[in-house]
């Protein structure tokens, strides 16, 4: 959630910033491929001088920040992970909306739903409760990962529908905090909220 938004940021604030490809592949390919093949993550993507990877994996089939989680927070020498928190409810709801052009016939929920991903096994993600439960395991793991590597790496926690977030990653990047738009955005009323969600676990 928030790729679209974190990805024009970056580019409004004069940083290299890729979303979903990296050169003439898809991100999450030349990542996995570099992985499996016990690589650095990034070594087969052919890309350099690149400040932020906004998002890196090419939807629910092919989620490599959740799947290869500790791999890619173990190979990259150092780096700052944002996770992104938003209303859960509006967030699940804005998926069941999210029809891919490619495909009439199933929604982004239902492609989570049929993925098999790492924490979210297929048959799994058919309800809001459940899908707050795979975001929060999730949002554990990178929170464990990433404490492994004290001094080598940072972790940034943004609610995306916080109306001070752009002074907040102003603070963290040093961008003029009116780059921030969010992007992609749909509304819909929420029952399960961010605080909800951080609090739980």
């Amino acid at each position: 959630m928030g790729s679209s938004s974190l990805h024009s940021y970056f580019k409004c604030g004069g940083y290299t910033s890729v979303h979903w490809r990296c050169g003439e592949r898809y991100c999450s390919e030349c990542i996995r491929e570099a992985i499996q093949a016990g690589l650095p993550p990034f070594s087969k993507c052919n890309i350099t001088g690149i400040d932020s990877y906004a998002q890196i994996d090419r939807g629910p089939e092919n989620l490599v920040q959740v799947n290869y989680l500790n791999e890619i927070v173990r190979g990259v020498p150092n780096a700052t992970f944002i996770l992104t928190f938003r209303n859960m409810t509006k967030w699940y709801m804005s998926m069941n909306n999210w029809q891919s052009i490619h495909s009439s016939e199933i929604n982004m929920r239902q492609r989570f739903e049929r993925a098999n991903i790492t924490g979210l096994p297929t048959g799994v993600g058919r309800n809001v409760s459940e899908f707050s439960h795979f975001y929060c395991e999730y949002v554990k793991r990178v929170r464990e990962e990433v404490a492994k590597y004290p001094g080598r790496h940072e972790l940034i926690e943004i609610d995306i529908e916080d109306p001070t977030v752009g002074w907040q990653i102003e603070e963290a990047f040093g961008t003029n905090h009116a780059c921030w738009d969010k992007k992609n955005a749909a509304k819909h009323n929420g029952t399960v909220s961010v605080d909800e969600l951080q609090r739980r676990y």
